[in-house]
């Protein structure tokens, strides 16, 4: 998730795909913005960086989802293990082939403005997203969707011609290009949520930028942020139309981006629940009964611009030399303790089982081999310089100054990359927004980012690095990659076995080809306050759901 979650590493929090879900309480804290006796039931949550929209077509980032995935409800919900359940869909089937889906909404359904919600809502939002002039990062998702990559791509001018019918009021029909396992589990992801076209259209591209500049189908309306502050809500919406089984009183938030600030402010008993992000805190809470260690479905990587605008970055051989270069261990258990791990792919262990039901990122290691070795690296950094006929190389290495591990990683690198005779690594840390806004523009040499699953398939990973798609920043390209790709999203969609080759052999060519460097997959390390039950957590897309949690005395 999300996806694009270009997430930011300061909160790391999630599970594993292959045990779905986890119910604990209240992984994530903030700080109350009014009197405890007024809130009592009031859930307190933070966030690691400054939220950036609501609206559904442009946000990229876990913060906007995580809030989207509470203020908001798509055709399909999830239940507490994680599989797909009933959401503003009553009821839906789909024909044997797979290619054709019909859902069945609700009667009476409303956004929180009292707005009448139908089937033309989704209509209109699945339409806004695919259009090239929306220039949604997340366009891309839909890949599968009857002419969506067409009228992304341009080529096709209908909108109309998605796949996807607003037969009445309550009834729609969605025709899909070839199978897609991951479908039922897209149907409850933000981007495929219905619009308001009605509410929407005069803003313009003023949707989502402040939270009155949305309206909401879920079980909450997001109230009090102006689009740069600090401190907003989830307050309960009464047009949901399942109100009545909402078991809190709301969710209050704050932005709190010092994981110094948010462990002082748990143990003062004004969080719920915190993150340790910093060694030092995992060392000192590393035995307490509090603690609970979460495995997350993310992978924190580096991407490298090779889009000739930087010297030497094209030439494999000195890309090899940086992945060489790089001492995942170290940095994996020197930034966590030991509880992240060292990347051997770039999909995440626990995301995804293969056709035989073994953990895919073990089945893509026997094809991979990366490795850490200063020898071989000098060797081929020297041999890439003299291929682009370079004596010396100066890279900067951009991260987010929101994250507690950032500048630690970036330290570790910089130490072993300088080892190459010849190259000088600078640091550049930026602010999130500034981070994410630099990697989608490609402004940026080397960059430290980070990626969450969107659905539990290895191809909310290797998607990033199809030619011409919209999160592949560094604009490596290779026709055998694509293929791949291609292969398992069509011809093999359900033929797990076929499927599952297809991407072992991608990950495969991404090592062969240093078209990227994944670093370390993240767990989290989380004191919660137990007076908090039934927050669920999930390894992918909408990360939180709030509506059944609750606060006890004891």
């Amino acid at each position: 998730m999300a996806k694009k979650k270009k997430w930011s590493t300061g909160k790391k929090a999630g599970i594993t795909a292959l045990a779905a879900v986890i119910v604990v309480g209240g992984i994530v804290g903030g700080v109350s913005l009014t009197s405890s006796k007024k809130t009592s039931n009031v859930l307190n949550e933070y966030l690691g960086a400054d939220m950036t929209t609501q609206d559904l077509s442009q946000m990229t980032d876990s913060y906007a989802f995580e809030v989207a995935g509470n203020d908001q409800e798509g055709l399909l919900s999830r239940k507490p293990n994680g599989s797909p359940k009933a959401g503003l869909a009553k009821t839906w089937s789909h024909s044997k082939d797979g290619l054709t889906w019909t859902f069945h909404l609700r009667s009476g359904l409303k956004w929180s403005n009292g707005d009448a919600l139908t089937a033309a809502d989704f209509v209109y939002g699945w339409q806004r997203t695919v259009n090239p002039k929306t220039a949604s990062q997340y366009a891309y998702i839909y890949s599968g969707i009857k002419n969506a990559d067409a009228i992304n791509a341009g080529k096709n001018k209908d909108l109309s011609s998605l796949g996807i019918k607003a037969v009445n009021k309550t009834t729609l029909v969605v025709t899909l290009e070839h199978p897609m396992p991951q479908f039922e589990n897209l149907m409850a992801f933000p981007v495929f949520f219905a619009q308001d076209k009605k509410f929407e259209t005069p803003l313009g591209k003023k949707v989502g930028t402040s939270a009155a500049k949305q309206v909401y189908s879920g079980p909450y309306k997001f109230v009090g942020w102006n689009g740069s502050n600090k401190k907003f809500k989830l307050v309960p919406n009464k047009n949901y139309w399942n109100a009545k089984n909402v078991k809190n009183d709301g969710v209050n938030y704050r932005v709190i981006t010092d994981p110094t600030a948010s462990l002082a402010l748990y143990n003062k008993g004004q969080l719920d629940s915190v993150t340790l992000s910093t060694p030092e805190q995992i060392k000192k809470y590393k035995n307490s009964k509090k603690l609970t260690v979460v495995p997350q479905s993310g992978t924190n990587y580096i991407e490298y611009n090779q889009t000739g605008k930087v010297a030497g970055l094209k030439n494999i051989k000195i890309r090899e030399a940086l992945n060489l270069a790089t001492d995942r261990k170290t940095i994996a258990s020197s930034i966590s303790e030991g509880l992240d791990t060292a990347a051997t792919g770039f999909t995440p262990a626990g995301l995804a089982l293969t056709s035989t039901g073994g953990d895919f990122a073990k089945a893509a290691a026997k094809a991979t081999a990366y490795s850490y070795s200063i020898a071989k690296a000098k060797k081929l950094f020297a041999e890439g310089l003299k291929e682009e006929g370079l004596t010396k190389l100066t890279l900067t290495i951009e991260a987010t100054s929101d994250s507690a591990v950032a500048k630690p990683t970036l330290d570790t690198i910089q130490q072993s990359w300088q080892q190459l005779p010849g190259l000088t690594v600078k640091e550049k840390l930026v602010p999130f927004k500034q981070r994410l806004q630099d990697q989608e523009n490609s402004n940026f040499q080397v960059m430290l980012a980070a990626w969450y699953a969107d659905y539990a398939e290895p191809q909310t990973f290797l998607n990033l690095f199809v030619t011409g798609g919209p999160n592949n920043d560094g604009k490596w390209t290779n026709k055998a990659f694509d293929q791949t790709i291609t292969d398992a999203t069509t011809t093999n969609a359900l033929n797990a076995k076929a499927r599952t080759a297809n991407e072992v052999k991608s990950e495969k060519i991404l090592y062969d080809q240093s078209a990227m460097n994944p670093v370390y997959w993240v767990n989290s390390a989380v004191l919660s306050n137990s007076k908090v039950k039934n927050v669920h957590f999930f390894s992918s897309g909408s990360s939180y759901y709030y509506m059944d949690a609750y606060r006890t005395s004891k």
